[in-house]
């Protein structure tokens, strides 16, 4: 019996050590969702890994990037944050999903403070039921639910399907802005 006690204790302490250096290095740098907090918009933002880089200011995230923010979530696979500034670059099948709403693109760059993201790539998309547009680039701006696409547009409304090369949308009248 003796012999299985003193394992488990020894497997004890390293875990306990581990924790206590581990809870050191966390206080000694800044934190992420510690400077989104100080932000009026608070922001909440998770990744697989995140550094903070001190020559730019800028949070690095990479894997499972999310951002969660005034009812959207921001998703990529690897995205820089500055948590002053609340500007985004984000790479890697980003998206952004509010309630039915689903933008895609290859990347995109958003202001969280101005309510606008743009997407760039040959894959950025704006989809809804019984709405998909999809073009080159598109930016969109969530306090006005208008959303321009550039570049070869396609959208398809209630099976009716058209092209251009700029289309101005607006979300809340489900019609393009004349």
């Amino acid at each position: 019996m003796k012999c299985i006690h003193i394992p488990l204790l020894l497997i004890g302490m390293f875990f306990s050590l581990l924790t206590l250096c581990s809870a050191k290095d966390i206080e000694g740098g800044p934190t992420l969702n510690a400077d989104m907090a100080k932000s009026k918009y608070q922001p909440v933002v998770s990744a697989d890994h995140s550094q903070y880089n001190e020559d730019n200011g800028l949070y690095e995230l990479t894997g499972n990037v999310r951002i969660q923010y005034e009812g959207r979530v921001i998703t990529a696979a690897n995205a820089k944050i500055n948590a002053t500034t609340l500007q985004v670059w984000a790479d890697g099948g980003t998206a952004i999903h509010e309630g039915e709403l689903n933008f895609t693109g290859d990347a995109l760059y958003a202001e969280l403070t101005e309510s606008t993201a743009w997407f760039f790539g040959t894959r950025c998309g704006c989809e809804r039921p019984g709405l998909a547009i999809h073009s080159d680039n598109m930016r969109y701006n969530w306090q006005t639910h208008i959303v321009v696409f550039d570049g070869h547009v396609l959208w398809v409304q209630k099976g009716k399907s058209n092209t251009s090369s700029h289309l101005e949308f607006d979300l809340n009248k489900n019609d393009v802005v004349r």
